[in-house]
């Protein structure tokens, strides 16, 4: 048996063992005609017993953390309503972004807490470079470094960490113009009947309802130029409320839109409900 010392066990010679340890740890010692080794007894002290105990558990940042902070630091950077939207869940092409901000440009946040994977942000990448003028990912500090190799030098970057039991964004990289921008996946951010209003507006007559939406939007997308047309789509997003790339289903052939993925706060102006609700309408 290990005699004790306070609270601490003390080994014993004739146990063999020290600290739970096995025999094969070096120290010399005879029990009965055997031979058996150890290593000499660990200093143990109070001091170092406390130390760990009193070692804090880490914080571990959630979604849910970084994005209250994210929208509150937002809603005071871009608080006109009358200019500014601020969206959540913004839908564009086949991803959606955690929160855009609609002004003056096209602005995609892109939240990736320490309790989220790397797993979806290639993809992600490749639908938010197709459409927004700038881009900033917010990351935990677990996925700072993995972040750092996979997104563009023109994305901006935020670490995530907690300080005083609080979360703080601290930036670590401005957001430069990206230059990546799809002509095709801006024009397909606007419903049919926005695209041909775009076109007309750019004395383009060609076209009609009677076209489909694949063959506006391509129009739109090769007729436009890529500043004017992100313009167009800022406007329209804005007049409509906040609603973000439609959802699209086939209907004989053609596409048209059921209805938007972006939730929408617009409490004061509902006129954007008036906005058609499909770019085509079935027969």
């Amino acid at each position: 048996m290990a005699r004790r010392l306070g609270n601490l066990p003390f080994p014993s010679p004739i146990h063999g063992r020290l600290c739970g340890h096995p025999r094969s740890h070096r120290m010399s010692g005879y029990v009965g005609d055997q031979l058996w080794q150890q290593r000499p007894p660990l200093r143990v002290t109070m001091r170092s017993v406390t130390a760990q105990l009193k070692e804090p558990a880490r914080l571990v940042t959630t979604d849910a953390d970084i994005r209250r902070v994210l929208l509150s630091c937002l809603g005071l950077l871009h608080g006109d309503p009358q200019h500014d939207l601020i969206i959540e869940e913004f839908g564009c092409k086949s991803a959606r972004v955690d929160v855009a901000v609609v002004n003056g440009s096209l602005h995609a946040y892109e939240i990736k807490s320490d309790s989220d994977s790397l797993a979806r942000l290639s993809s992600q990448i490749e639908a938010y470079q197709a459409v927004f003028e700038y881009v900033t990912l917010i990351v935990g500090e677990r996925l700072l470094a993995g972040a750092r190799n996979i997104v563009p030098k023109s994305w901006g970057l935020q670490k995530a960490g907690f300080t005083n039991g609080k979360v703080v964004l601290r930036q670590l990289r401005k957001p430069t113009f990206n230059r990546a921008q799809n002509p095709l996946a801006l024009a397909k951010m606007l419903w049919k009947r926005e695209a041909i209003a775009v076109l007309r507006k750019y004395d383009h007559r060609d076209l009609t309802a009677r076209n489909t939406a694949v063959e506006v939007s391509q129009a739109v997308a090769s007729l436009i130029p890529t500043r004017d047309l992100t313009q167009e789509v800022r406007l329209a997003i804005k007049a409509r409320g906040g609603s973000g790339f439609p959802k699209r289903l086939a209907q004989d052939g053609d596409l048209y839109t059921t209805g938007s993925i972006a939730r929408v706060s617009r409490p004061s102006d509902l006129d954007w409900l008036l906005s058609p609700q499909y770019q085509n309408h079935p027969d």
